[in-house]
């Protein structure tokens, strides 16, 4: 993937990836989220292309209608016309990994075990604000094993996860009736 073009605002860039995705150009608008922060200039929002496509999308982009009929003409004598496979995309075997189920998981462990090293309160007499204390502090025990409970079974789905085999990609036939070569 190329970075094609950054913008600063938003919408601007979502009307450029529009204009894109009108002419079959697969875009992604990276940093898209980023503007939550109000600091555009920080992180500016990045329109992204396929390498094979950087060249039409600046075209486009740039509303080089000339230009881009050239690039389309010479990129169709290059093409191979007739193909009748279709090429699936093979990720590789590093994003098989589901580390944010960890991540997660920690963020679940850590407050449940601090919820439970709240101690009960130790005052002798016996009024209704000590029995608000103790039923605050049972409430927060409640809530620290909710949280372990549910970092075990986030973990418990990061090792099934892993323990699954990945499924098989393969090339499939776009026209089934001519015969495979």
């Amino acid at each position: 993937m190329v970075t094609v073009r950054t913008y600063l605002n938003v919408f601007q860039a979502q009307l450029a990836k529009s204009l894109l995705d009108d002419y079959e150009i697969f875009c992604v608008l990276w940093d898209e989220n980023a503007h939550i922060i109000r600091a555009p200039f920080a992180i500016p929002v990045r329109l992204a292309v396929a390498d094979a496509h950087a060249e039409a999308a600046t075209l486009i982009l740039h509303d080089n209608v000339e230009g881009l009929a050239q690039y389309l003409e010479h990129f169709s004598d290059r093409e191979l016309i007739g193909s009748d496979t279709v090429e699936l995309i093979e990720w590789p075997a590093e994003n098989a990994n589901p580390w944010e189920l960890l991540v997660a998981a920690y963020y679940f462990f850590v407050p449940g075990v601090i919820f439970l090293q709240i101690r009960y309160p130790s005052l002798p007499k016996s009024t209704s604000f000590i029995s608000y204390l103790i039923a605050r502090v049972t409430v927060a025990h409640f809530l620290g094993w909710i949280a372990i409970i549910f970092a075990a079974s986030l973990i418990a789905a990061y090792f099934h996860t892993r323990r699954r085999e990945p499924e098989v990609t393969q090339v499939s036939d776009v026209n089934p009736s001519q015969p495979s070569r």
